[in-house]
């Protein structure tokens, strides 16, 4: 063998291994946004190295499509090791790299063809051989180039598409999302073996014979992951749409709360009226009582009176009959429960804050509470407090668990109902309607909600 054709061979196998490497560092960077640790997707970039790189030095006893198909199901096998939440979606993405792999290496073979016959081929010649070997090395340099931007551009578009990363998959919306990819790689078997065959029983190449063939087949790729990422837009705005929805019925029922507040406040505000009504037949009665010396009943007559005005007269007044209420029934709640439930709580007087949005806070905030409370000493407290235009509450409760806030500044549901996640949510959309905001922090078994708001 000569030294030229060595350096061919070398050439070939590190452009071939350089591929590879670059491929498994992209399928890394595919998988790393819906993987709970960082290190979980580098550890699917060098799993997927490894057991290609083993594949490809080891003597031929694999096809090269069942060697890249070992090495996407090895990467699955480490996600769902480094993370067992979510396995439809990633079955998904194991599905959606193997298909983008071997569309965008198609799509770089297609254009790589035309410039090795441009250049190469019609360089042929005994005197040319190092010429021949230059030119190749550039179009192995230009294939790399043009796999890793397909595959980067594939990848960056859909990881942008998709939104929803945190959310379950269930197995009709993984089977919806992975039918473009098995077209795709369906697709691109069916070409090939086109390709094989005509050359097996006719010695020629298919596109050399037939230009146009190579031209549709690069039509068939482009097209096959313009599929996959339109398909994923379309189910993205349709889990935007799931969450408007949801969004909306959560309005509805909060009104229907808010509805049953005010009979509450004006039930309420009946029963103090009727108590004022009666109040000069009671202190009629109070009068002949004592004035007859009958002292004991009296005193059981008063001990009456002041339990009716209990009933009637709330435990927490904060300034807002409304606001009244709800933490009335929290601490009812918290009774039956026992659950200590503290409130420093006072409404702003004099504001634009509007007590229906205030409500939708403290619902929420308190329904995550009632739901989250745990320790030995169970706690709930609330407290506010006003400085110039800013009014800031804070909701604490005892907590003996771990929040996972993931790569957000809010934590991740353990909740799989329809209306998961969304209590945090709708207060942080209350706080921005007034230039505020959230924040959750957990320290010494206890997690604090605050509530900045501008109510001036």
């Amino acid at each position: 063998m000569s030294l030229v054709e060595k350096c061919w061979m070398v050439t070939s196998k590190i452009s071939v291994i350089a591929l590879l490497m670059i491929t498994g560092i992209y399928f890394g960077k595919f998988v790393c946004p819906y993987i709970k640790k960082k290190k979980g997707a580098a550890a699917v970039s060098i799993v997927y190295i490894t057991i290609m790189l083993v594949l490809y030095m080891i003597p031929p006893q694999i096809d090269n499509f069942s060697a890249y198909l070992i090495g996407v199901i090895a990467a699955f096998l480490v996600m769902y090791a480094e993370d067992r939440r979510n396995i439809y979606q990633k079955i998904f993405l194991a599905i959606t790299f193997f298909s983008i792999r071997w569309l965008a290496v198609a799509m770089a073979a297609r254009l790589d063809d035309l410039v090795t016959k441009a250049l190469v081929f019609r360089n042929m010649g005994a005197e040319k051989v190092w010429l021949q070997y230059g030119l190749y090395v550039g179009t192995r340099v230009l294939d790399i180039v043009l796999c890793i931007a397909f595959i980067a551009v594939a990848i960056g578009l859909i990881n942008k598409a998709y939104i929803y990363k945190k959310d379950e998959m269930s197995v009709k919306e993984m089977v919806m999302l992975i039918i473009p990819s098995l077209v795709g790689v369906t697709g691109y078997g069916i070409l090939q073996y086109y390709l094989m065959i005509y050359e097996r029983d006719t010695g020629k190449n298919l596109i050399d014979t037939y230009g146009f063939y190579g031209a549709l087949s690069f039509l068939h790729y482009l097209i096959s992951i313009v599929a996959i990422l339109v398909v994923i837009v379309m189910f993205q705005n349709w889990k935007e749409m799931q969450e408007e929805q949801r969004g909306q019925e959560l309005v509805l029922n909060q009104i229907s709360d808010m509805k049953k507040h005010i009979g509450e406040v004006e039930k309420l505000y009946r029963d103090i009226r009727s108590m004022r009504h009666d109040m000069g037949n009671h202190i009629q009665t109070l009068e002949h009582l004592v004035a007859h010396n009958n002292m004991d009943d009296a005193t059981e007559y008063l001990e009456h009176l002041k339990n009716e005005w209990d009933e009637v007269s709330p435990e927490i007044k904060t300034g807002s009959p409304v606001i009244d209420v709800i933490l009335m029934e929290k601490l009812r709640e918290a009774k039956e429960r026992q659950i200590r439930f503290l409130s420093d709580f006072h409404y702003p007087q004099n504001t634009k804050l509007n007590a229906f949005d205030l409500s939708v806070i403290m619902n929420n905030a308190l329904n995550n509470c009632m739901e989250n409370v745990s320790g030995d000493d169970p706690y709930i407290s609330i407290s506010s407090f006003r400085k110039n235009s800013i009014f800031m509450i804070t909701i604490k409760n005892s907590f003996g668990g771990q929040l996972n806030f993931g790569d957000s500044d809010l934590p991740e549901t353990t909740k799989s109902g329809r209306e998961h996640g969304m209590g945090l949510n709708n207060i942080r959309r209350v706080a921005r309607m007034y230039m505020g905001d959230i924040s959750l922090e957990q320290g010494n078994e206890e997690v604090i909600l605050s509530i900045m708001m501008q109510v001036e």
